[in-house]
């Protein structure tokens, strides 16, 4: 059964202006549990978009961190029985990982990326298909363009999202 893009993006898009301060993206990446946005004009206009490595070329031109400020918490530990029919069985969650919280987002040093917005750091290209192109031609499409995201417009307007994750769902559920 071919299946339409249409079917599986996300049409409750999170988008940012280029004018939104860094520290806000920060916040509305974690509080959505998303790692990149379309930033689009106060008119709606598509201007690019700007992803959780945007921040980090920003951050890694920053000052150094302290020794002992970043650690490395391990997201998945192999799981003692593996079944052959399921990976989900051979990989789980570590207990010890959670989303941050809305108050760890608080945490952000009040003068981390002062003065800098979304419009320093974005890129302003943006990868868009059409809500009628088929999943498997948007996967390769990601896949041959190293992107992790691409925007579904129809004509000029955005009409939705649909990330390699998304992807990786409806081929899983086929």
């Amino acid at each position: 059964m071919v299946r339409y893009i249409e079917e599986i993006m996300q049409q409750d898009v999170v988008t940012v202006t280029p004018e939104t301060p860094v520290k806000e993206l920060l916040r509305i990446l974690v509080t959505n549990q998303i790692s990149g946005v379309p930033v689009v004009s106060e008119a709606g206009e598509i201007l690019g978009v700007v992803s959780t490595t945007d921040v980090i070329r920003l951050g890694a031109q920053e000052a150094e961190l302290p020794k002992g400020t970043l650690s490395w918490e391990p997201l998945a530990v192999p799981h003692e029985e593996f079944d052959e029919d399921s990976a989900a069985s051979f990989f789980m969650v570590s207990e010890d990982w959670r989303y941050p919280t809305e108050d760890q987002t608080k945490a952000i040093p009040d003068g981390s990326f002062e003065g800098v917005s979304v419009g320093d750091i974005m890129t302003s290209a943006a990868f868009t298909v059409g809500s009628r192109d088929t999943v498997g031609a948007v996967a390769r499409f990601l896949l041959q363009g190293r992107i992790h995201r691409a925007l579904v417009v129809e004509g000029d307007r955005l009409r939705g999202i649909v990330t390699a994750f998304d992807l990786l769902k409806a081929f899983v559920e086929d």
